[in-house]
């Protein structure tokens, strides 16, 4: 998937825990109502922003956009510079400056991560901690990948409202160095997406490069 919007699985974690456990959670106990929440959840939606630094060429881009996803891998997207929509199968990234749409097929490696993928992989590949003193009502948890672990995520910081437990903030730290910065807005659980959300028609006029075409000799 296009660099910048592969981490958008992380715009869903939500709801974690009764107000009584909050004192005696552990990293690893939220790390597993994450898993629970999600488990539990049909579909999502949020808004967010995103804040993009490089850290070479020490210049930063930042948007802001929507993300909608769905069970069986199923997501859309979308800001002002690309949409991106997959069906679990297929992949679309649409940039409306070029005028053209990219196909591909949907395919998970060490670069590419989908919530469910990423999620229910936690306790296996990361490590969880606090990071300091709980202030104004957040949490910050810290996840590392473990020695072996073939992550291209080199390090991640959750944001946690202990009022709601929705995700207020993301930091990512990827392999090439470059940081990832959201901020997440109007989390909605369960909306009842519809399933045409996740799949994409270019509009009349576009270009339309299907890369399936180019690896399979059947197609």
């Amino acid at each position: 998937m296009i660099r910048h919007t592969k981490y958008f699985f992380v715009l869903f974690i939500a709801s974690l825990c009764a107000a009584q456990e909050q004192s005696s959670l552990t990293a690893m106990d939220v790390v597993g109502r994450v898993q629970a929440l999600y488990a539990s959840l049909t579909d999502a939606s949020a808004d967010f922003t995103q804040t993009v630094k490089f850290k070479y060429t020490k210049t930063e881009q930042k948007f802001a956009g929507t993300a909608r996803m769905k069970k069986g891998n199923r997501y859309r997207v979308e800001s002002q510079q690309q949409t991106l929509v997959t069906d679990g199968k297929i992949v679309w990234v649409y940039s409306p400056v070029n005028k053209q749409v990219v196909v591909d097929a949907y395919k998970e490696n060490a670069q590419t991560f989908s919530p469910e993928k990423f999620i229910f992989g936690l306790p296996k590949n990361y490590t969880a901690a606090f990071v300091g003193e709980k202030k104004s009502g957040v949490h910050v948890l810290k996840l590392a990948p473990r020695s072996g672990t073939n992550a291209f995520i080199k390090s991640l910081k959750v944001w946690v409202s202990e009022t709601d437990w929705t995700v207020q903030r993301v930091e990512i730290i990827d392999g090439n160095e470059m940081q990832t910065i959201y901020t997440v807005q109007n989390f909605h659980r369960n909306p009842g997406l519809s399933d045409a959300l996740f799949s994409f028609v270019a509009p009349p006029g576009v270009e339309t490069v299907d890369l399936r075409s180019m690896t399979s000799p059947t197609k």
